[in-house]
């Protein structure tokens, strides 16, 4: 925590330094709340992740500008690093890049496009108890990135990625990721069209180090007036590790139990979200239904004897909120989300092992204030 709060002093000391030369925007998200949900204890959490972020833009002349960009993401309930590792000061993106008149390049830790895209489908923003059922396959950044992005053309955008897998050469050549052969560059691509009445999105993305696992998804919104309506589909394929390790001993004759140690399956995640605005708040709704299948590597512990003598399960989410702005800046929250899992294996499937509710009922309450 130290050596967090050491970089936060230190990139304030670099913003001061750089207004003389440069624009630099200092800004965050302080957010928590109580919640409730079936088969565990009270405990706060959030609706949106607190950070503190700079953003800076130096103009180079003739449509050309340098940029970057440092936010540190943390659990406002208790102040540790979100995320769970301490050793990522800024988890919400640490990245620096080009500005052109052809689009924006930028390097290092960036928003994944899937992500950033998709949930703006989700009346909860993909986050909360509320949220949508997140795929296996998707991050919300990721590292050691390249990424481009188009001008933004009458509400026209394209956006791709490339992300660099790990080192599996020289020292690091004998890990057992590199033998079980799940490591891989990662790419992305995305299309966006949003005249603030009609949006439109498609993309497709292979996370770097997944086995080459890959998913993909469509969705759109219309606006009229308060109301919003928006659907989204979203399909994932998480090869795992398990099917690299199986491949490696057919192929070898090795047999190597300790590669066991991913899960693979298919997965189908369709929402249907509703947006009202409502004088100073606005009423949100979901339904969200997925569907899993093909699952191959989980123990018996979670779940796999069912999955072994079945090929799918489903999940039905229901949820509704309800925010209310008390000014442009700090918002009051409530939401109520039901979880129904067609079976135990599914419910651990999401939740992990021991956590064998079949239904699951959600309350959260909560205050965001953004600067």
């Amino acid at each position: 925590m130290k050596k967090t709060l050491f970089a936060l002093a230190l990139a304030g000391v670099f913003a001061g330094a750089a207004q003389a030369q440069s624009h630099v925007t200092v800004y965050g998200i302080v957010d928590t709340g109580i919640a409730k949900q079936t088969g565990k204890d009270t405990y706060m959490t959030h609706n949106y992740e607190s950070s503190l972020g700079f953003r800076g833009t130096e103009d180079l002349g003739n449509g050309y500008k340098a940029m970057f960009q440092l936010e540190h993401r943390l659990n406002l309930n208790d102040g540790t690093v979100y995320g769970g590792n301490p050793d990522i000061d800024w988890y919400g993106g640490a990245n620096v890049g080009i500005g052109t008149p052809f689009g924006t390049f930028r390097l290092g830790r960036v928003d994944e496009l899937p992500t950033e895209t998709l949930r703006t489908l989700d009346p909860f923003n993909q986050d909360s108890i509320a949220s949508m059922t997140l795929s296996t396959q998707r991050s919300t950044h990721i590292d050691n990135t390249i990424r481009y992005d188009s001008p933004n053309l009458s509400g026209l955008q394209i956006g791709a990625t490339y992300s660099l897998g790990k080192n599996t050469k020289g020292s690091d050549r004998d890990n057992a990721f590199a033998r079980a052969g799940a490591d891989n560059d990662g790419y992305a691509g995305s299309v966006l069209y949003d005249n603030g009445t009609v949006t439109l999105l498609g993309n497709w993305s292979r996370l770097a180090d997944s086995n080459k696992s890959y998913i993909w998804n469509l969705g759109g919104a219309y606006a009229w007036g308060p109301l919003r309506l928006s659907l989204a589909y979203e399909k994932t394929h998480d090869k795992g590790w398990y099917n690299a390790e199986r491949s490696l001993s057919e192929n070898s004759g090795v047999a190597d139990s300790s590669l066991i140690n991913g899960v693979a399956s298919k997965m189908d995640n369709w929402i249907l979200g509703l947006n009202y605005r409502i004088g100073q708040g606005t009423f949100k709704a979901a339904f969200n239904y997925v569907k899993v299948k093909d699952v191959n590597g989980m123990s018996l512990a979670d779940g796999g004897n069912y999955w072994n003598g079945h090929s799918s399960a489903d999940l039905k989410k229901y949820a509704i909120g309800y925010t209310y702005d008390l000014s442009k800046r700090t918002s009051l929250y409530g939401m109520v989300a039901y979880t129904d899992y067609e079976n135990e294996a599914i419910s651990n499937f999401f939740n992990g092992s021991g956590y064998n509710e079949d239904s699951v009922t959600g309350v959260q309450i909560g205050i965001t204030h953004k600067f």
